[in-house]
């Protein structure tokens, strides 16, 4: 056979083979997204039925939570992926940068959102805890050691969004295409806790819930590269759960190291903004030029294979 017959017949397995990749990606999304908004439904039902009923709230939170988790576990088992990629393992060894990053990027992003925040409304680098600077060590103390047991639950949602819809969506649009609409239907999906608890920016401000949906979008599309980077630096979907963690223990206790209580409900929209939208846009665009960077290097890699 010829030279450019068997490059003729190598590109058309590599085309069909392509076809069948997004086919299956493209059947893998829509039952997890299927799933998901199954759960949406029935939690914002479950907020018009409860929502005076705080222990019933809360159950179907964190119930709403693991939906992601549900929907990647039956994505997985009804196209028959299961979960080969080993991406359940932690995968220590040669990953020491990634777990780092998982640490210390949310943890630079939540205490520049709480001076940010203490600036723009003029409250100024003040301990306002009482006890002062001895106090705000023994909060952040206590935050991170609750870190484990919220990595555990926001494990529900990175076993979803990172251990299957972005790489689904990068087989489909690419790494750019994923960033943005994973992390748009990402910001979306938390419509129930936007709209019936007020989650991140309150429920009285103008344009209510659209713009807190809106900005909410902002924050996870960039919110999402550090979180899908150090998933990709270490195949593993453990570094981006401890991230996770670390963005909702902590992000708080940051807030109230310079922002009293009486503060932070009066002015939740602006607080949101400065201290969750602006800071998460600030650490995701040098993350997704990594991300970006890591793709090329990825595919330079295989090439030369």
């Amino acid at each position: 056979m010829k030279a450019k017959d068997q490059t003729a017949l190598s590109l058309a397995a590599s085309d069909r083979k392509s076809h069948a990749a997004k086919k299956n990606a493209l059947r893998a999304i829509l039952i997890f997204l299927a799933t998901c908004l199954a759960f949406v439904l029935l939690q914002c039902y479950s907020y018009a039925c409860w929502q005076d009923n705080e222990v019933l709230s809360y159950v179907t939170y964190v119930a709403f939570l693991f939906s992601p988790l549900m929907g990647c576990v039956l994505a997985r088992l009804i196209t028959r992926e299961g979960f080969r990629d080993g991406i359940l393992w932690p995968r220590f060894l040669g990953n020491g940068k990634a777990y780092l990053l998982a640490l210390l990027i949310p943890t630079f992003t939540g205490f520049l959102g709480a001076i940010l925040s203490a600036l723009f409304l003029g409250e100024g680098l003040i301990i306002k805890l009482e006890g002062g600077s001895r106090m705000a060590v023994l909060t952040i103390l206590l935050c991170f050691a609750q870190l484990y047991y919220v990595a555990f639950i926001t494990a529900g949602e990175e076993l979803g969004w990172r251990a299957l819809l972005y790489d689904k969506l990068e087989i489909l649009i690419g790494m750019n295409g994923a960033v943005i609409l994973g992390g748009f239907l990402w910001g979306v999906w938390h419509f129930p806790v936007l709209y019936y608890l007020g989650v991140n920016f309150g429920k009285d401000y103008p344009g209510f819930p659209f713009l807190g949906i809106l900005l909410m979008c902002v924050a996870t599309v960039f919110l999402g590269a550090p979180l899908w980077l150090v998933r990709k630096m270490s195949g593993s979907v453990i570094p981006a759960c401890l991230f996770h963690g670390v963005v909702d223990s902590v992000f708080g206790g940051f807030l109230t190291l310079f922002l009293t209580q009486d503060v932070a409900s009066k002015n939740a929209l602006w607080v949101g903004v400065y201290g969750f939208v602006l800071p998460s846009v600030i650490a995701g665009i040098p993350s997704w030029i990594s991300l970006l960077r890591l793709s090329k290097a990825a595919k330079t890699k295989g090439y030369t294979k």
